[in-house]
C-alpha cells in the first residue's frame, strides 16, 4: 500500500487535484488538529510553544499576572477552548506553580471565571515575549527563566 504522501504526489496531477490530496496527507501526519489546522496556521500557534511550556510547568511568581494577560488569552483565543476547558488548563497551571515552586497563594476561582468571560467578549490575543519584555520585564525575566531552564534539561 503506497504511503499518504506517495498518494498525494500521484494525485497532484488527477482530477483531484493537490488540495485535497495534501490535506488528506497533513491531518495523517498531525496527531493533534488544533496545532496544525488553519486556524494554528492562521495564528501562529508554534510562536506560542514558551506558553504551553509555562503551563505545565507553573511559575515561582507572577500567576495572575499570566493569566491575565497570557494564559487565558491564549486557551480562549488562540487554541479556541470553551471556557470550562481553559478553567481546568488554568487549575493544572496553578497546580504545576504550587508543586514545581512552592508557589500555593489562593486564586478564587470567581476572579478566574471573569477574567475569562471578559478575554472571550474581548476576543484579545496573548503578550508576546516581547510585549512581556517592553511592559512588565519582572514577569519577563520569571518566564524566560523557566524557558531557559527547560530549553537545558
Amino acid at each position: 500500500m503506497p504511503s499518504l504522501w506517495v498518494k498525494a504526489l500521484d494525485e497532484c496531477g488527477g482530477p483531484r487535484g493537490c488540495g485535497s490530496a495534501a490535506e488528506e496527507f497533513l491531518r495523517s501526519v498531525c496527531s493533534d488538529a488544533s496545532l496544525c489546522g488553519p486556524q494554528a496556521r492562521r495564528y501562529g500557534v508554534n510562536r506560542y510553544a514558551w506558553i504551553e511550556r509555562i503551563i505545565e510547568q507553573g511559575v515561582p511568581d507572577g500567576r495572575s499576572r499570566l493569566i491575565l494577560y497570557v494564559i487565558s488569552r491564549y486557551l480562549l483565543n488562540v487554541r479556541g477552548m470553551q471556557p470550562e476547558d481553559a478553567e481546568a488548563v488554568i487549575d493544572s497551571f496553578i497546580e504545576a506553580s504550587c508543586r514545581n515552586h512552592g508557589n500555593c497563594g489562593k486564586i478564587y476561582k470567581s476572579w478566574i471565571r471573569s477574567v475569562l468571560r471578559h478575554v472571550a467578549r474581548g476576543g484579545w490575543k496573548p503578550w508576546s515575549l516581547e510585549r512581556m519584555q517592553r511592559d512588565d520585564p519582572q514577569l519577563y525575566e520569571i518566564v524566560r527563566s523557566i524557558i531557559s531552564q527547560q530549553a537545558s534539561s
